[in-house]
């Protein structure tokens, strides 16, 4: 075996970082081996400085982006080659505590006890990592989807997506979005993006309106899960996928798109993710269950994973219009769609 296979076999690559509640998070390619803390102090600031051992720094990897109030800088750096150093400057008092678990290393900013709550509320396992959920908030940019009282469903949409990232990452899942800010992606660009990037789950978050001319015996009010059905599909011709009335997968492609296996498993993922949403939110706010229901949207189709699509509440709905606006109410539905996600796997 060559030199530089053996470093790269032996060596922790640092995969990625993100910042959450006053926690730096280090997510690295193999278990974090040790840590050595010192700090070195002036008039004004204090470093914290993190050696870690056994741990290799790509130059795709950087934390000075974060901000936090308090802190002056984030640094990372390879000291040596068995030495990766993070830094971090701060104008507050830090304990300099972390928690090591698995891949994972937390840097905490406040006190250990809230790391520590935070790890234990989503459990952490390292064996939801090898699973990569791609989520997609639903429209974006020119695109503002539902509206009513200048609240538009891409602002929820994107802010409950981002939240739902946040929870599935302290759970120990590897997660993509398809846009992380407020910009137009057409639904092909969401499906390739997915597809390419070979997720595991395809979840698709947005917020329903009732149409204009209403039907007195629906109540539009309450939660609905999608998955896929393409009887009577008018995105179908000739056994492949057509876009704008184009072809543009293979019978191949629409082969997999369409595979026994994706629709079981797609079926198993909505009721899981249904039930939990119900039973996360409905201790502390009032939901309805509009239920299971089967689509030929595009994004459920043009996949190549299990996939569904979920519709959080009505805008032109006063109370759900309400609740979708607080936060807490976001958190309580985000947390039961990765309950969800992680009762479909059964990694608990």
């Amino acid at each position: 075996m060559s030199f530089s296979l053996l470093l790269a076999k032996e060596n922790n690559y640092l995969r990625h970082t993100f910042l959450i509640n006053n926690q730096l998070n280090l997510i690295f390619k193999y278990e974090v081996e040790s840590i050595n803390h010192f700090t070195i102090k002036s008039k004004n600031v204090t470093k914290h400085v993190f050696d870690i051992k056994n741990a290799v720094l790509p130059k795709t990897q950087d934390i000075s982006q974060y901000k936090v109030k308090g802190i002056k800088a984030f640094r990372v750096g390879q000291f040596n080659k068995k030495i990766m150093r993070v830094v971090i400057e701060t104008t507050i008092p830090m304990s300099g505590s972390y928690v090591i678990s698995g891949r994972k290393l937390v840097f905490n900013i406040s006190s250990t006890k809230k790391i520590q709550k935070e790890l234990k509320k989503y459990n952490y396992n390292l064996k939801r990592s090898n699973k990569t959920i791609i989520l997609d908030a639903g429209h974006g940019g020119r695109d503002v989807g539902a509206s009513k009282n200048k609240i538009y469903e891409k602002d929820l949409t994107l802010n409950m997506t981002i939240k739902l990232k946040r929870i599935l990452q302290e759970m120990g899942y590897r997660v993509l979005l398809t846009h992380s800010n407020d910009t137009f992606m057409n639904l092909k660009q969401r499906t390739e993006y997915a597809n390419n990037h070979r997720g595991s789950l395809f979840v698709s978050i947005h917020a329903n309106a009732a149409p204009l001319k209403r039907n007195p015996k629906v109540l539009y009010k309450g939660i609905e899960i999608y998955y896929l059905s393409i009887k009577n599909s008018k995105r179908i011709k000739n056994k492949r996928a057509e876009y704008r009335g184009k072809k543009v997968y293979s019978k191949q492609a629409y082969k997999i798109m369409t595979s026994p296996w994706k629709y079981l498993q797609s079926h198993k993922l909505a009721y899981a993710v249904k039930k939990n949403i119900l039973t996360n939110v409905s201790p502390h706010y009032r939901i309805n269950d509009k239920g299971v229901k089967r689509r030929d949207f595009w994004v459920l189709l043009a996949t190549k994973m299990p996939s569904i699509l979920v519709e959080t509440g009505y805008l032109t709905d006063k109370d759900e219009l309400k609740k979708l606006k607080n936060t807490h109410y976001q958190k309580l539905l985000m947390e039961g769609i990765a309950k969800g996600i992680n009762e479909y796997y059964r990694l608990y």
